[in-house]
């Protein structure tokens, strides 16, 4: 008996260790139920994101938390069961997309509007919290697309460029390899410990620095997209110039 993969590339940390456990056995239990489709899913991935961002402005953090991670299971959760119900289409992975950036935002500045409002967060750093999520999502696509364009085997990001000759850190990664896991944690964690089990566990009083240190993440993760825009752009200019 052949089973389908359900995931076909590189899962997040918290994905492959927290979330896929529970939505694959879900996917394949799903399969056959043609009721429920993919973009159902995704569509309710993107209302319980609307559910978190009313529980933040309403300064039930805790509430809100547990929702975005519910709404992160039901992202993973519909291409897994896509997959499984051999309905993969260009179509539901834009609206998955779309969902996603968009339910994030959302989210995101419901939670810092309420800290705002509550004096917990300055304005200045709210909106530059909201600036950066704009820019990593523009040059995270434009990543994927050039590196589409260029012919790469990946999408131009870390997974595919991370090698180390460290002894420990090197039995990490071919660990990571043979899992199907990122050797390094990224947006879903920083996402997921700002969003979800941050307002879930922490005190109101320190929601602040869990934004910080998601602020912190995007900054760095900026400077390295778009270092790897640039360079993948530079290299297909070469190309370019060799074949003219």
């Amino acid at each position: 008996m052949t089973t389908t993969p359900l995931n076909t590339s590189a899962q997040p940390i918290w994905a492959r260790v927290a979330v896929d456990p529970i939505t694959i056995p879900i996917a394949r239990r799903l399969s056959n139920a043609n009721a429920i489709t993919p973009n159902k899913v995704t569509a309710l991935a993107g209302l319980l994101a609307i559910g978190a961002s009313a529980a933040f402005l309403l300064g039930e953090l805790r509430i809100g938390g547990v929702l975005f991670l519910l709404r992160y299971a039901c992202d993973n959760l519909d291409g897994q069961l896509a997959r499984a119900q051999s309905r993969s289409s260009t179509r539901g992975a834009a609206f998955d997309l779309i969902v996603d950036v968009a339910g994030i935002s959302l989210v995101l500045a419901s939670l810092s509007s309420y800290l705002v409002s509550a004096g917990l967060l300055s304005v200045p750093l709210a909106l530059f919290l909201l600036a950066s999520v704009v820019v990593y999502n523009w040059a995270l696509a434009y990543r994927k697309s050039l590196a589409k364009a260029a012919g790469l085997s990946g999408d131009g990001g870390a997974s595919q460029t991370f090698r180390t000759n460290v002894p420990i850190l090197r039995q990490w990664t071919f660990f990571c390899s043979r899992i199907g896991m990122a050797a390094l944690p990224w947006a879903t964690e920083a996402e997921i410990l700002a969003l979800g089990l941050g307002p879930l566990l922490l005190p109101e009083r320190l929601m602040p620095y869990a934004l910080i240190f998601v602020l912190a993440f995007y900054v760095v993760a900026n400077i390295v997209n778009i270092r790897r825009v640039w360079r993948i752009a530079s290299a297909m200019d070469l190309e370019t110039a060799r074949v003219s």
